[in-house]
């Protein structure tokens, strides 16, 4: 017997959780044939001496939805050791979408996910090749992927589909959710890995209007669970509000008899501890038996923004005109108003009242104010010296308030200044304590969504190196578990998250030691040259997908070769 590919003398992490063993793979016809043992010949051989050798890593949390239209890599996910991801998350897609609704759905995306609007009009060009859920699945696997990709319905797609424009006006009809349901039947049908909806207020659309998922009531919301009740399988993914509703999940739960995975639990959604709650009431559903399991991030979420796009004020009463504004014209016109100034001055000195949420006094709003004063200037063309500075520092200097000086920066530039500000899970300790906590499962990478505000894509190898090796909060093979058979088997995946005999070759190669990953870098390789912010990874020697190595980070697909990706209809595996 000969295999088609050979890695030697590596620590194998099957991604079960149990200790790491020495030993080598041996790989025939997209399959593991042979581990621990494997003493036959080899077209091609890696020598993992030194290396841990573990499954590829299955991202359960990314919005490249658009993108694999164009990108089949969905960079840049596989630089990191991701084999598999999930799209479709938070309920945002673009199917099932009528063609007349086209422009709105990419509006949606374009403010909910900061995706570049002339990035997604070019790369999906006029004639989308898909009107149904079951059509773009279609159309991903006649394209075909180099990694493999599960993707949920989507409740913002679907009620835009059944409803049109009035989906981000109005609660549904009984008429209109018995639509809404049979659509989410027919996604399951197709392969959908199960259904994803939001319920955040940071989840604005277009022209400020809220997503349409936002609309929809408990009605609604149960008999979508119950399309997955009929279905029998699928994974339900909901995302809610900074103080979670327990109640809803449960409900959710229930209705569906699925699994139900909400976002986001990070450290500062609620103040200082505010997340233990959410700890405890994870375990209390674990020892109940309830499959209820928060979804947490293991990096801090710092956006680069500008007051062009102010996403980090997104739920701030006072920039609502901001968000209806048309044009840079109009922005300009409300930052240079004294008394939009004054207003803005007081929200974040916690005396406004304009905003509930940031006003003075709440836990909430303490943190807001210490993510808020811990900005950074982190592009200015007028004046660059002030590149790197923390704005509160350069305005005391100044004489002047931070609010007036990044507002007065902005404007000098054309509203093309950027700023870097850390939202949430900038705590060290608590994250720590989110990370190692049983009970969640790791995820928020946000590949394909705020590309040029932040990238959290890199977070695999941001874990191994920062929270494994560096922090010692994690060993490695629970590490390894939280990135592979955990993630996999929550969202039903099959075959995909272990190392082992008979399943598919999907196999990271890292060196512990060097395993990270790099600083964001700024690259303009998006369709119409599209910016985003981009990490490369260190300490990744090899990534394979069924059997197949994938280029390194910055090499094309070899010209001619089969892409190596599976489309898991229903997380199962489809043509190894």
């Amino acid at each position: 017997m000969a295999y088609d590919t050979k890695i030697t003398g590596g620590l194998l992490v099957d991604g079960t959780g149990a200790p790491g063993r020495h030993g080598d793979v041996g790989i025939r016809g997209g399959k593991v044939v042979a581990l621990g043992h494997a003493p036959d010949v080899a077209a091609r051989t890696i020598a993992a001496d030194g290396m841990v050798v573990a499954p590829g890593f299955v991202d359960i949390h990314t919005h490249y939805d658009a993108q694999v239209m164009w990108d089949p890599m969905m960079t840049i996910s596989p630089w990191h050791g991701v084999t598999t991801v999930v799209v479709g998350s938070c309920g945002f897609g673009v199917a099932p979408t009528h063609p007349a609704h086209r422009r709105l759905v990419l509006r949606i995306l374009e403010r909910v996910e900061a995706m570049s609007l002339a990035a997604l009009e070019a790369g999906l060009g006029p004639d989308w090749p898909f009107v149904s859920f079951g059509e773009y699945l279609d159309a991903i696997e006649r394209r075909g992927t180099a990694i493999n990709i599960g993707v949920m319905a989507g409740h913002t797609p679907t009620r835009l589909h059944v409803m049109g424009e009035a989906a981000v006006e109005r609660a549904a009809t009984a008429e209109e959710i018995a639509r809404m349901k049979a659509l989410v039947g027919e996604a399951l049908a197709a392969g959908a890995l199960g259904f994803a909806t939001s319920t955040s207020p940071i989840h604005v659309g277009y022209s400020g209007k809220p997503v349409p998922s936002r609309l929809a009531d408990d009605a609604e919301m149960l008999a979508m669970a119950g399309a997955l009740a009929g279905a029998g399988h699928g994974v339900f993914h909901y995302n809610g509000t900074r103080d979670p509703d327990f109640a809803r999940h449960e409900a959710l739960h229930r209705a569906s008899g699925r699994t139900v995975v909400w976002t986001p639990l990070l450290s500062g959604q609620l103040g200082p501890g505010g997340h233990r709650k959410s700890l405890v009431r994870a375990a209390e559903d674990a020892r109940a038996g309830l499959p209820i399991v928060p979804q947490v991030d293991c990096r801090p979420i710092v956006s680069e923004w500008n007051f062009g796009t102010p996403v980090i004020f997104d739920t701030w009463a006072l920039f609502a005109p901001t968000r209806a504004a048309d044009g840079p014209g109009a922005l300009a016109r409300i930052y240079a108003d004294p008394d939009f100034r004054a207003a803005f001055r007081e929200e974040v000195a916690g005396r406004g009242g304009r905003d509930a949420a940031f006003s003075g006094g709440s836990r909430e709003g303490e943190s807001r104010r210490q993510s808020f004063a811990m900005t950074e200037v982190s592009w200015c063309p007028g004046e660059p010296a002030l590149e790197g500075r923390m704005l509160f520092d350069a305005a005391r200097e100044r004489g002047v308030h931070p609010c007036d000086l990044a507002l007065d920066i902005a404007l000098g530039s054309g509203l093309a200044a950027r700023f870097r500000t850390p939202l949430v899970n900038f705590d060290e300790a608590e994250v720590r304590e989110l990370v190692t906590d049983p009970n969640v499962v790791i995820g928020l990478g946000d590949g394909g969504a705020h590309m040029s505000q932040l990238c959290d894509a890199c977070y695999a190898t941001h874990l191994l190196g920062h929270w494994v090796r560096e922090r010692r909060a994690l060993t490695l093979e629970r590490a390894v578990h939280m990135l592979t058979g955990r993630t996999a088997a929550l969202y039903g995946i099959a075959d995909r998250g272990l190392l082992a005999e008979g399943l598919p070759a999907d196999i990271v190669v890292f060196d512990p030691e060097r395993v990270g990953a790099g600083p964001l870098e700024r690259v303009h390789d998006l369709p119409a040259g599209a910016d985003r912010l981009v990490s490369m990874p260190s300490g990744i020697a090899a990534v394979l997908c069924n059997g197949t190595v994938l280029p390194a980070p910055g090499e094309a697909w070899p010209s001619g070769e089969a892409l190596s990706g599976r489309l898991l209809r229903g997380g199962r595996r489809g043509g190894t």
